[in-house]
């Protein structure tokens, strides 16, 4: 069965319900790991990605994450110097503030103990490399709310995460 899961949120309403659906599944196995991950794309793909070995890794904008991604947080976290201009690193830590104490309330609401970790990023790329990293068994994720043309033309995160995740996939509607 599953060991490690991770849902995909951002507040939208579909990420609400998988959101519900991993809380749901934590209840069901509570030795599970469960992390809640959500994505800053406010900015262009370059300006939140480094180089780190010769190719891009995200760049994580939380508390709790692990030593492989601690050398690429802000400097108000860590103490490390950044590579980005200012108001780019304060609207990002704005945001994922807010994503994180929005989640951590809504997951002390439940009782459930779970990771919450922020990137930045293309999601659809982001997401596929830190499960392929951090070795997740299942992601969930909801239905896309694009739709018509919006969809045709920027496509579906959902569909890219179905395609690209190295991991099984649960879209909730």
């Amino acid at each position: 069965m599953y060991q490690n899961i991770m849902v995909a949120y951002d507040g939208s309403d579909g990420s609400r319900l998988a959101f519900d659906q991993a809380i749901e599944f934590k209840k069901a196995l509570p030795d599970v790991k469960l992390t809640i991950i959500y994505v800053n794309e406010q900015y262009h793909e370059s300006t939140g990605l480094v180089e780190a070995g010769g190719g891009t890794t995200p760049r994580v904008v939380s508390a709790n994450v692990d030593s492989t991604y601690a050398q690429f947080m802000p400097p108000d976290i860590d103490g490390m110097a950044s590579q980005t201009n200012t108001d780019y690193v304060d609207t990002s830590i704005e945001f994922s503030k807010h994503m994180h104490n929005s989640i951590h309330q809504q997951l002390e609401e439940k009782g459930i103990q779970a990771n919450v970790l922020a990137l930045e990023g293309s999601a659809s790329k982001t997401i596929p490399a830190f499960i392929e990293e951090q070795h997740v068994d299942l992601l969930i994720i909801g239905n896309s709310g694009k739709s018509g043309l919006q969809k045709f033309f920027v496509g579906s995160v959902s569909r890219k995460l179905i395609k690209e995740a190295p991991c099984s996939v649960l879209v909730v509607k």
